[in-house]
């Protein structure tokens, strides 16, 4: 496991070293933040950075302390940058993120990937009664790819879920079309069929049974889960 990590952040840094401005640019400010793992809240060693954007001019890099899970990052100018925070073992994160006066600490919570878990889909999104993806879901599925790419031998099953409104057959097909049409996405961009199953569940197995738009949107979601890794 400790040769894993330190391959795994050697990755990392090497990845980013061309272009990194990090130690090229005045540190006028620092974010600092906590990262834990989303189910047990432990502190969790990760790698963090922060990209410019939209050109990506400065990359700067910090990690999370391995008994804290604290990161404290400098950085040059207050701006939009583009964040991603990986860790051996866990769903990286990648999210837009403006940083202004107001902002000077940020905490995430990560998913750990191990065969068994379930891996919510937070940002997936379809137009009520339909299967095609809307185009501010890529983000999600963009790191889903990240995942499936460091980790070659995992294999995934695709989950749909709707709400209890319709037709059980209707419910059933709407949520395959969901899953088909993610794993199409995936295989589009490199992921080998096999290593992507799929099963409908309709509205069989709702999150909450409240009648409310609130509980209704719970309910529909694809859901990852890891089968082997």
């Amino acid at each position: 496991m400790k040769n894993n990590q330190f391959l795994y952040k050697l990755f990392v840094i090497f990845a980013f070293l061309p272009f990194a401005g990090y130690g090229q640019y005045v540190i006028n400010f620092k974010i600092t933040g906590k990262i834990t793992d989303a189910t047990t809240n432990d502190p969790i060693q990760a790698t963090v950075i922060f990209q410019t954007l939209p050109d990506i001019s400065e990359v700067y890099i910090d990690e999370s302390n391995d008994s804290t899970g604290i990161y404290a990052i400098g950085l040059h100018a207050r701006n939009r940058y583009l964040v991603e925070v990986s860790a051996p073992f866990y769903k990286p994160e990648i999210d837009t993120i403006r940083v202004d006066a107001n902002l000077d600490s940020i905490n995430f919570k990560l998913l750990s990937v191990k065969p068994g878990n379930v891996l919510r889909l937070q940002r997936i999104y379809f137009a009520q009664g339909d299967f095609r993806i809307q185009q501010n879901s890529y983000a999600e599925l963009n790191e889903l790819l990240m995942l499936m790419d460091r980790y070659p031998a995992m294999v995934i099953r695709l989950e749909g879920h709707t709400d209890r409104l319709g037709g059980r057959q209707a419910n059933l097909i709407l949520s395959q079309n969901r899953v088909d049409e993610i794993k199409k996405y995936l295989m589009r961009h490199g992921v080998n069929e096999k290593r992507i199953k799929t099963q409908a569940f309709g509205g069989n197995r709702p999150i909450s049974t409240e009648n409310s738009e609130e509980s209704r949107r719970l309910n529909r979601r694809v859901e990852v889960r890891i089968l082997s890794i």
